[in-house]
């Protein structure tokens, strides 16, 4: 397994508060004070990436996500009327009056909303007509979700990957394409881009509420850092090295693996909730047989890191010592705090994530809803020629729970 790669005892005896006072902080790394916030590669190594892991697939350079080249795509709206393909004449896109939200290119995002603002506050909730409604996204899925299984375990053979199935709440949001009129935007001409923070009372509802009502016990919590790293000569290859902050003060990494590869992406805009869905099946791939040179690489990247909460992203580093002689680059961080809970079938997830991107000088603070759907993920991967029936009982199943998690009462606007 890669974690005997990164196992504790491997790690040096580094003092990494040594030195720190004389790290500088640039300004757009450092925390407001808001206390609503939470707070060239080695040729072993770029043989092995291109060997065993250079897909033909779609990627966000930027962002660093990336598809595979037969990944599904699907975005719908589901409202009182049911699943429609298209916006109703009923709603609308709006820009959101929030500040919080990410700009682009100096421009709020829109989000779709009902010409009724007050009609979207009063129809959350107890409407049996309309969860009976809900359950028929399930014919609207099933079939590309057996496709995007077909496809992802021909993929994965040889490969040392892990399938996971989850679906998170937040926001669509609709930025308007670069020389498009505000007033012709629609989703068609808008770039679309899934937001999971979701607002703080609807933590305390899931967590009062919904947490108890479904079965879950609590399982246990976790604070951990995720510095992403990659290298001068494969920027499209992000390793993601998982950390632990130690009793005496270093940051341990005790896992890494490779960005993850998007299968199935469906997106549902709730237009009567306050929050929407995606449901996203993708593939977490596992870095294997590192070199020590190479572990040595990137964990001197690493060690010359500082556990700071004043910071966004929680880490800083030395000035200059985020880019590694080897050409390793840090290029983001995130301190997530997470609490996690679980059924029979289920796995949720509830965090606080703090994250800075160091290519692009940003930070953004998110918390999060995550149901890691653990027995319709391990029946799909595992179980041959599965009948389509089967498949769309269990997703039945699984949308009554998820129509319990898109009660909210705070509207992200």
């Amino acid at each position: 397994m890669i974690k005997s790669h990164f196992s504790e005892e491997t790690s040096e005896d580094v003092d990494l508060t040594k030195g720190s006072d004389m790290s500088y902080i640039p300004p757009h790394k450092r925390h407001s004070k808001d206390p609503a916030k939470p707070s060239p590669v080695p040729d072993s190594l770029v043989t092995k990436f291109k060997k065993k892991l250079d897909f033909s697939s779609k990627s966000d350079k930027c962002d660093n996500i990336i598809y595979s080249g037969d990944s599904i795509s699907r975005w719908f709206i589901f409202g009182s009327n049911g699943i429609e393909d298209e916006v109703p004449s009923h709603v609308k896109l709006v820009p959101l009056t929030s500040d919080s939200v990410e700009r682009r290119n100096g421009e709020k995002p829109l989000v779709l909303m009902k010409n009724n603002v007050q009609s979207v506050n009063m129809n959350i909730g107890e409407s049996e007509e309309e969860r009976t409604k809900w359950l028929l996204v399930a014919e609207k899925v099933v079939d590309d979700l057996v496709l995007a299984y077909e496809r992802a375990k021909t993929e994965m053979e040889g490969h040392h990957h892990v399938l996971r199935l989850a679906a998170s709440f937040g926001k669509n949001f609709f930025y308007r394409r670069q020389g498009c009129p505000v007033g012709e935007c629609s989703p068609k001409n808008s770039n679309k881009v899934f937001s999971p923070d979701v607002p703080t009372s609807y933590l305390q509802h899931i967590k009062s509420k919904v947490v108890p009502s479904h079965g879950f016990c609590f399982d246990l919590e976790k604070e951990r850092y995720l510095v992403k790293v990659s290298h001068s000569s494969r920027p499209n290859v992000t390793i993601y090295c998982r950390c632990k902050f130690m009793e005496d003060g270093r940051l341990s990494m005790y896992k890494a693996d490779l960005n993850n590869i998007r299968h199935m992406v469906v997106d549902v805009s709730c237009i009567d909730k306050n929050l929407d869905m995606r449901l996203m099946l993708a593939s977490k791939r596992k870095l294997m047989d590192l070199s020590e040179k190479e572990i040595s690489n990137i964990k001197a990247l690493l060690d010359s890191a500082t556990v700071d909460p004043n910071v966004k992203g929680g880490l800083r580093w030395p000035l200059g010592k985020a880019l590694s002689e080897d050409g390793y680059r840090v290029f983001e961080v995130c301190h997530v705090r997470a609490t996690i809970y679980k059924n029979e079938t289920i796995r949720l997830r509830v965090r606080d994530t703090d994250r800075f991107n160091e290519r692009i000088g940003t930070g953004v603070v998110h918390r999060e809803v995550i149901l890691i759907l653990k027995d319709m993920n391990t029946k799909l991967q595992e179980e041959q020629n599965i009948e389509r029936d089967c498949v769309l009982k269990m997703l039945r199943d699984t949308l009554g729970t998820i129509w319990d998690f898109l009660h909210c009462d705070a509207y992200l606007a």
